[in-house]
């Protein structure tokens, strides 16, 4: 190609030697140049890549005149669209054994409790909405919400029913709270006529349960996001719509270690805690060389209205009354049912003469088809309208140790009489790992469950259950192969036992400063059960042993691991009433008041807080009590 013909294409497509070009663009002129003699670039291909480089630089300087344009978030000129909320309550069980509690610590990172995985699951489901988006608060609370004081926790204005500690268990936990409908918040009924909406659909009308289904009708989603359109003025289209499965959205993003049951709506004034009328708790227990009548006899003191200050962990700052009614309670083995109750009379009359006491001994085929066993797994139910601060766990330790024989059962009369025993003797809780929340009872509350869902979480606990029974045979087989097919020395038996003994008496002699002598009774029992045989099997050795000693090569019922560290076969009981005494509780509220440095001191704020602001008549107590009971929902 010549350079005129050059020439003539560069000043075509804008690079000609004429025009005021930086030193850049000569540059590229003299580049293109180059290319356009040697026939490398067409000037078709030419002219186009110079073109698009002018769109290019004619954008860039636009952009860098005019500011960029954010994107539209409804923030300003969009306003926040609102949702319908339904006041509703859960059920659901939980294995607490992972978790520090079931009541959530807000604001701590080391938080692990039940709580807070529901709610990072109700906020990975957005059915929890923010007071902003919140359709149903008040006018007081709106404004509060505008403020940016309220927090989504609060405008649910969520409820608990127990509240359970570290470790323990659930299989009716319920709360209440405000979480997102399906229904937005301007559906209309679907009147007589087909083609006209009706009225704004009102919490009565919507579905009680997610089966059933509801024709309504609703704004297009594209409508409700058009700015500047009032939403009166948007067109409606008719739909079939059914309610949130609440239960399979959440348990599709829970731990299976919570599985969410039921649910149904409930009335605005319910609570899951004031509304509840009884809370049934049972403790399982293997039953060992436990004598489960005098346990029934013991648990039989304690029905009705009694105070249990010796029987809880009394928290001062929280409680004033530690009068609770236990209603009924049974003592549950394979082979029969001790079932005790109580029949309270009306409110005016006297406590005594409102505790009538019943304690029914309940045969069950089982007696003679399964022979009892030390492994029998048995439990304790009982039923109460509320309960204390490790009340239950108590309860389970004082019988725990009736049932060993340690105590009689009218320790338990002596332990509920606190004007002559006003302060706790020293006793360890019963392991938390055996508890569990059995049921929840509201009288006006009927949960809705699904077929899809129960069959889905019963698919998760039976695989949890297969988990542990496999666990729980591997180690029987490990028990049952070593007392069969191990063998010991007779001589290194007796050996074991005297140790013991001689153990066992000096620790009797340090207590009573008297000196124990060995009147030969072990010795004399230990010749009974000589074999003939130099040795025999470890299961023929430990049941010597038990007979001589009366230990058992296991650890006493509802002990925890760090409380069976300090355990041995030598221990010996001290009686519960000749143990050291605690502080009673007007030593503890007396230590609030008066040794607080200053009057900012948080034991004694919250004491004021909690006790003596909202300290009120019985005549208030009994009217809140009527009124919360009979909400609910079905």
């Amino acid at each position: 190609m010549s350079t005129a013909n050059t020439d003539n294409i560069l000043s075509q497509i804008g690079l000609g030697s004429g025009g005021k070009d930086s030193s850049a663009s000569v540059d590229a002129s003299r580049v293109l140049r180059h290319l356009l003699e040697s026939g490398k670039v067409s000037m078709s291909d030419a002219k186009e890549a110079v073109q698009a480089t002018a769109a290019a630089k004619k954008q860039s300087a636009q952009c860098q005149q005019e500011p960029e344009k954010v994107k539209d978030t409804g923030s300003a000129d969009q306003p926040i669209e609102k949702h319908r909320t339904r006041h509703i309550a859960l059920q659901f069980s939980y294995d607490g054994t992972d978790y520090s509690g079931f009541a959530q610590n807000v604001g701590k990172e080391c938080d692990n409790s039940v709580e807070r995985e529901l709610f990072a699951a109700l906020e990975k489901t957005r059915l929890l909405v923010s007071p902003e988006e919140h359709g149903m608060l008040t006018e007081s609370e709106v404004e509060e919400a505008e403020n940016g004081q309220m927090p989504k926790r609060t405008a649910s204005k969520y409820s608990r029913c127990g509240r359970t500690d570290k470790g323990v268990h659930a299989n009716g936990q319920v709360v209440a709270l405000y979480l997102k409908s399906a229904f937005p918040l301007l559906a209309r009924n679907a009147g007589s006529d087909n083609d006209e909406p009706g009225d704004v659909l009102g919490e009565e009308s919507l579905p009680k349960n997610s089966l059933d289904c509801l024709e309504c009708f609703v704004q297009p989603r594209n409508n409700n996001k058009k700015k500047g359109k009032a939403a009166e003025s948007t067109t409606y289209q008719r739909k079939t719509m059914n309610e949130y499965d609440y239960c399979k959205t959440l348990n599709n993003v829970l731990p299976p270690s919570i599985r969410i049951l039921g649910w149904c709506p409930v009335s605005s004034e319910f609570s899951a805690r004031f509304s509840c009328s009884r809370r049934t708790y049972r403790y399982f227990f293997p039953r060992r060389n436990l004598n489960l009548a005098r346990m029934a006899e013991g648990l039989e003191y304690m029905m009705g209205r009694n105070d249990f200050r010796n029987l809880c962990k009394m928290n001062c700052e929280q409680v004033s009354n530690f009068e609770r009614v236990l209603v009924e309670g049974k003592v549950v083995s394979p082979q029969r049912v001790y079932s005790v109750s109580s029949t309270p009379k009306s409110r005016e009359e006297k406590d005594a003469e409102s505790n009538a006491r019943y304690l029914e001994d309940v045969h069950g085929i089982g007696a003679s088809i399964y022979p009892p066993s030390s492994r029998d797994m048995c439990h304790i139910e009982i039923v109460g309208q509320a309960f204390l601060w490790h009340q239950i766990r108590c309860i389970m330790s004082i019988l725990f140790h009736i049932g060993r024989g340690q105590e009689k059962s009218e320790v338990v009369k002596e332990l509920l009489d606190v004007k002559t025993n006003p302060a706790k003797p020293s006793y360890d809780l019963a392991s938390e790992a055996a508890l569990v929340l059995q049921d929840c009872t509201f009288g006006q509350l009927q949960l809705g469950r699904t077929v899809r869902n129960l069959w889905d979480v019963q698919k998760t606990l039976e695989q949890r259950w297969e988990k542990h029974a496999i666990a729980s045979e591997r180690a029987k087989n490990a028990l049952d192969s070593m007392k069969d097919e191990t063998e010991v020395r007779w001589a290194d038996v007796v050996d074991f036992v005297e140790q013991i003994d001689k153990e066992r008496r000096r620790k009797i002699q340090k207590r009573s400063k008297h000196l124990v002598h060995d009147d030969g009774e072990v010795k004399r029992a230990l010749a009974a059960n000589c074999t003939p045989t130099s040795t025999l099997t470890w299961g023929a050795a430990v049941e010597i042993i038990q007979n001589v000693l009366g230990v058992f090569p296991y650890p006493p019922n509802g002990s925890s691991e760090s409380q069976q560290k300090g355990l041995t076969e030598s221990s010996i009981h001290v009686p519960l009433m000749d143990r050291a005494k605690g502080t009673t509780y007007e030593e503890k509220v007396k230590s609030i008041l008066e040794n607080s440095k200053d009057k900012s001191s948080k034991r004694k704020m919250r004491y004021e807080e909690n006790i003596v602001k909202k300290r009120k008549t019985a005549e208030e107590d009994k009217a809140f009590y009527d009124h919360k009971l009979q909400q609910g929902g079905s």
